[in-house]
């Protein structure tokens, strides 16, 4: 986690904990109540008040006041807790382990569930023209990078694509996914199938591309989503 993630919020110092303390027991379930609650908010509102967020975190105004004093420290924080689960989506999707392809897939699974962070933030004025957030951001995906060019000098990967060209695809892909998600009503495991398959579409050389068995990737889908 990041300085600002583990700081004692504001107002909080009476509890004995030092300033740069880990956040722990209750104030770390009541700072993650309210991010999970802001993501819920915002990205169905933007113009949601941090009361309505309050409100949906199920704590008083004060006391969100007392964690994020103003909006954009509350959205900073949403950036914070998004670039540690994409770290951790990375991790779960063991980039180095196995056939590229394979490993792909698992990426895209992993950052399926991001969807509702990354949608708040790429429409926050705030965080979509923060060139330090989005620095960090791809510095977290180096080994997203790695895996393109293993792909490629394995001749898995079309070589004719750029490694940059396939990280924004399954970016510009995912947030097609999740568009059509809260726009067209599409399944979760629609969406990401039709990602999946849009992703090796693109990514995939040519000879190694197959269809996807979507009974196999529902399962690892549901299977996913219960670990």
């Amino acid at each position: 986690m990041t300085a600002s993630d583990t700081a004692a919020a504001p107002g909080e110092a009476s509890d004995g904990a030092p300033h740069d303390a880990p956040a722990t027991g209750a104030r770390a379930r009541t700072r993650r109540a309210i991010l999970d609650a802001a993501v819920s908010v915002l990205s169905s509102n933007a113009a949601a008040s941090l009361g309505e967020v309050a409100q949906a975190a199920q704590v008083g105004r004060s006391t969100l006041h007392r964690y994020f004093p103003e909006r954009a420290d509350l959205m900073r924080a949403v950036g914070d807790e998004a670039l540690d689960r994409t770290r951790a989506a990375i991790r779960a999707a063991r980039l180095d382990d196995g056939a590229p392809a394979a490993a792909l897939r698992r990426l895209v699974i992993e950052y399926f569930d991001l969807g509702p962070w990354y949608m708040l933030l790429f429409a926050d004025p705030l965080l979509a023209d923060d060139e330090a957030f989005w620095q960090e951001s791809d510095t977290a995906e180096a080994p997203v990078r790695d895996l393109f060019a293993r792909g490629q000098q394995d001749g898995v990967f079309d070589r004719t694509l750029t490694i940059s060209w396939d990280q924004r695809t399954v970016w510009w892909t995912l947030f097609n996914a999740w568009s059509v998600m809260t726009e067209d009503c599409t399944s979760r495991s629609d969406a990401l199938r039709m990602a999946v398959r849009s992703i090796e579409g693109v990514v995939l050389a040519p000879s190694t591309q197959s269809p996807a068995s979507p009974p196999a990737l529902a399962h690892r889908t549901e299977k996913s989503r219960t670990t």
